[in-house]
């Protein structure tokens, strides 16, 4: 590994977790409203909000998990090392196998994958210094970059809420053509939930588009 060049604590925020947590609360409150209320069918309209779920409960269960992680990296002359809850991981340079270098806004997420398939993550903004880290991984390691790190994982995630998404929305129309034509309430309900169901495939299927179809760095 060589010597110790610099260390990179990580500090996560909570912030984005309670907001993914508020949201599930709502949703999950608006959901069961809709077996509650009587609106002559229209209140099936609020079935819509189980589509948010699927993105807002699995999202503030890994943030707030991970907001409880004790984390910093360092950075040796001959390789990368996670402490992570008081345990020490190190891996060379040459057991890098894949890079995702992936900007959210102005932050930069980063995974790496290594020869004994553990991929480690982090978040530029939320290490100290994080840049030095991806930086030093495009140095040492930039055919890496041309390999993906987490691409099945993510092609997995968003596979399912496409399919959710989708199969919520025949699921809803097919009700619909089953209702007796007059029932305009319960019309309206179901073509709310068809629609945003429609609406949670399309947006997730473009993303997947994208990941599969995304560049690598250069």
């Amino acid at each position: 590994m060589g010597p110790l060049l610099s260390t990179h604590p990580v500090h996560r925020r909570r912030f984005g977790g309670l907001v993914a947590l508020t949201v599930s609360l709502i949703c999950s409150l608006l959901v069961v409203a809709a077996f509650v209320l009587d609106f002559d069918g229209a209140e099936l309209a609020l079935l819509a909000f189980a589509f948010p779920l699927l993105i807002s409960v699995p999202a503030a269960v890994v943030m707030l998990r991970n907001s409880r992680i004790q984390e910093a990296f360092e950075l040796h002359e001959g390789g990368l090392a996670q402490v992570r809850n008081g345990v020490r991981r190190a891996w060379e340079w040459d057991q890098v196998r894949a890079i995702d270098l992936t900007p959210r806004g102005t932050d930069l997420i980063c995974a790496v994958r290594f020869d004994d398939d553990e991929v480690v993550g982090f978040s530029a903004s939320d290490t100290d210094d994080g840049l030095a880290i991806t930086d030093a991984l495009g140095e040492h390691c930039a055919d890496a970059l041309r390999r993906p790190a987490r691409t099945q994982r993510r092609i997995g995630a968003m596979a399912a809420i496409t399919l959710a998404g989708a199969g919520g929305a025949a699921a809803a129309i097919w009700a619909a053509l089953q209702t007796v034509a007059d029932d305009g309430g319960t019309h309206f309900g179901l073509a709310m939930v068809a629609v945003t169901g429609f609406v949670t495939a399309v947006i997730t299927g473009v993303a997947l588009i994208a990941v599969l179809r995304a560049p690598r760095p250069s």
